[in-house]
């Protein structure tokens, strides 16, 4: 007995890849699991003593405010005025519970059944899904691999724009690891003013960069008059994925709207968690980052490496841990992984469980230790010269 709702949301597409892992470890295999996007690095020391500082304080083992523990809030403020120059109001903030919960609560705060989610494809799943939590209807917007995986916005029709409250954008971008550009927030900031539409931001990965720094979405966004919100999360940033906490800035009223959403289903984030983040957010945060961000890079340009001399086609990435891989010789993205596995004990993403138009590509994932990264490297550059030479 379960909700039919359940029923909209797509099937399990890594079935087989979880059994064919399953089967090669049982003759002994040892995988190189570069399919999922878990950092291993672990919690950097500077957050750890933060953390242990704080448990004593028996006041922090108590509800937290709802919209955020004070000195976690005055760090995004500093944050935002630090990095992007802009001066931040409090109710232009939520802390959250990571950024997975509060995208998929979103469409709850801002859609009614019957309206229209626009979700990018491909897409984190969780945009999908929490529109159809939310009983509205999920429309995907192709993202466009000839322009550097930007939004299609031209492909939607207006039939769906009529009922369409809300769109997702994601950058930098899983799975394809493609980076925005002003012009590109520029377009969406005047797509959804013409619609009338909330703009979210998933800005997950903002902070794990490799030459430059992508600007955020929401120095652009506030004071164009669009409704907007835009989520950060430490979970990915500080490789503390079991901590679940994040922020999000946007529109005071969008705000609004998903902190009383919130407010009825969670209580918050534990405060030692959210004092830790906050120390270091106003403290040792460059350092810390740069530290994460150098183990990162020398990762991917390994990989990269030898995934150029094996002929494969991909974009290197300037942002993210990901990989965005066109498959070899013509195979689906759920052959290719399949192969992967069973040829080589490589672990990969298969594209289309992003959305169908992941379909021709396989993700890579480098939050695993950089021993295993260039192994795997190795066996795809022999992969890739023995499929050259037939």
């Amino acid at each position: 007995m379960r909700a039919q709702r359940l029923e909209q949301l797509p099937p399990y597409l890594f079935v087989e890849i979880d059994r064919l892992k399953e089967r090669r470890r049982l003759a002994g295999a040892v995988l190189l699991d570069l399919g999922i996007g878990d950092p291993d690095l672990g919690a950097p020391p500077e957050l750890v003593a933060a953390l242990v500082a704080a448990l004593p304080e028996k006041e922090r083992h108590r509800y937290p405010p709802d919209r955020g523990l004070p000195a976690l809030i005055g760090a995004v403020r500093d944050w935002a005025r630090r990095k992007h120059g802009v001066a931040l109001g409090e109710d232009e903030i939520l802390v959250t519970i990571g950024s997975k919960e509060a995208i998929g609560h979103l469409p709850l705060a801002v859609a009614d059944p019957g309206d229209a989610v626009i979700v990018p494809d491909p897409g984190y799943p969780v945009y999908h899904s929490g529109a159809v939590f939310a009983g509205a209807r999920s429309v995907r917007c192709p993202l466009d691999p000839a322009s550097g995986f930007r939004p299609n916005l031209g492909a939607l029709v207006p039939a769906d724009l009529e009922r369409a409250r809300l769109i997702f954008v994601n950058y930098p971008n899983n799975p394809t690891a493609a980076v925005a550009d002003e012009s590109l927030y520029r377009d969406c900031i005047a797509f959804v003013k013409k619609h009338g539409l909330v703009l979210a931001g998933d800005s997950a990965y903002g902070d794990i960069w490799y030459e430059e720094p992508p600007a955020p979405l929401f120095p652009a966004a506030r004071g164009s008059g669009a409704a907007f919100i835009e989520f950060f999360s430490f979970s990915k940033t500080f490789s503390v994925t079991g901590w679940r906490v994040g922020f999000a800035i946007g529109s005071p009223e969008v705000v609004a709207a998903l902190a009383k959403l919130k407010n009825n289903l969670d209580s918050g984030v534990f405060s030692c968690i959210q004092q830790a983040v906050a120390d270091v957010l106003s403290g040792p945060y460059d350092a810390v980052m740069e530290r994460m961000r150098g183990t990162y890079r020398e990762r991917r340009d390994i990989l990269a490496g030898h995934l150029e001399r094996g002929g494969f086609e991909f974009a290197k990435p300037r942002a993210t841990f990901y990989f965005w891989i066109r498959t070899p010789g013509g195979m689906s993205s759920i052959e290719c992984c399949r192969f992967l596995i069973e040829e080589l004990d490589i672990v990969a993403t298969p594209g289309v469980g992003f959305g169908p138009s992941g379909e021709g590509y396989f993700r890579l994932s480098i939050t695993t230790g950089t021993d295993t990264v260039r192994e795997a490297g190795r066996r795809l550059e022999t992969l890739g010269a023995r499929l050259a030479n037939g």
